[in-house]
């Protein structure tokens, strides 16, 4: 997103160059002002080895690190990715008649918010992020710049419980997923989740593997600070197959899938890196939920062996006992007394 044309004051450019210095800027591609622009387009087309994500010629010594050592290269880079980035947000508004004023969106995983304040701009009428950083006041800073009022919510996604902690995503029109399920350990689960919360459409953006099986890769596990132990320190590089990916979407109720194809206005090496990824609009053509969802109920019928239902009719019969005691008069009075003995200090017995 290019926002030097909305005559960005001192005082914005100072707050952006605080974000920065933070760490709180510098993953999506923004630029702020002809000396100050951000973005990891250098690394998707370099590699990993490829150094910076920041272009800001009279930075702080605490940031140098994080400075780019070609700045045309890098711009060109970013340029590239700003446009794949567009194409996507334009791709998604086209399919519902280029008028979105009437929807609502969400994404996990959400960073600093570039979809969702494109969106915004495009006239979304409610926007909805969720990460782990806490991006709240550059989510504001966008809001006040751009005239729009995207939500952000600190939330992080619990593979063991295949759950959203902190935060829940209410039901809107459309869900996004950027670039998302190539991080989490348990990709159709999080996707699963996702879907049970989309009325209309999902979005699905994600690197993918070439196998016409219905298979899963798995990278090497805990490539960034603070892995999880495992099995859930599998964070990076993971990639469904295409067949599973659709199939996936089809049993969650998302059976009308509309490839993205790659915008023709980029580089070569640029298509090759898109064509590592895979990109659907996915319609709701069912109004069922996935096993994810609170609401939803077993399809098998299981017939419980006598002894064990037994046992669960003794286990329920004890807790109601229980707590019919707990609630009488005796109880508490039993209660009060124990305390008094603490209190001074007599044996419980």
């Amino acid at each position: 997103m290019d926002l030097r044309d909305r005559n960005l004051s001192p005082e914005n450019l100072k707050a952006i160059e605080q974000f920065i210095v933070e760490r709180r800027l510098g993953y999506q591609p923004f630029i702020f002002a002809d000396r100050l622009e951000v973005g990891e387009g250098l690394r998707f087309h370099d590699g990993e080895a490829s150094s910076g994500h920041i272009y800001w010629p009279d930075a702080p010594t605490e940031i140098q690190n994080l400075l780019v050592d070609c700045p045309e290269h890098f711009r060109e880079c970013n340029r590239n990715l700003r446009t794949i980035y567009e194409f996507l947000l334009d791709t998604l508004v086209q399919k519902f008649d280029s008028n979105i004023s009437h929807l609502t969106f969400a994404e996990i995983g959400c960073n600093t918010g570039y979809f969702l304040h494109g969106l915004g701009v495009r006239g979304a009428k409610r926007c909805l992020g969720f990460d782990f950083t806490n991006n709240k006041k550059v989510f504001e800073w966008f809001n006040q710049v751009l005239g729009i009022n995207s939500e952000f919510y600190f939330a992080e996604w619990d593979s063991l419980s295949h759950s959203l902690r902190y935060a829940e995503i209410p039901e809107v029109d459309v869900v996004l997923s950027i670039a998302v399920l190539c991080h989490v350990a348990d990709p159709l689960q999080h996707l699963a989740y996702l879907c049970d919360r989309a009325r209309k459409a999902v979005l699905v953006y994600t690197p993918v593997t070439q196998d016409n099986n219905l298979s899963i890769e798995f990278g090497h596990p805990a490539k960034y600070p603070k892995a999880l132990k495992y099995p859930l320190n599998f964070d990076n590089d993971i990639r469904l197959s295409i067949p599973l990916l659709k199939l996936a979407l089809e049993q969650s109720g998302f059976g009308e899938l509309y490839p993205i194809p790659c915008p023709q206005n980029v580089s070569e090496k640029w298509k090759a890196w898109f064509a590592c990824q895979q990109g659907y609009i996915a319609l709701r053509t069912s109004e069922s939920k996935t096993a994810l969802s609170s609401d939803a109920t077993s399809d098998r019928l299981r017939t419980i062996p006598g002894d064990a239902k037994l046992t669960l009719d003794k286990i329920r019969q004890l807790q109601e006992q229980i707590e019919g005691m707990e609630s009488s008069k005796f109880w508490k009075l039993r209660e009060a007394w124990f305390q008094v003995k603490k209190a001074l200090g007599l044996p419980e017995r």
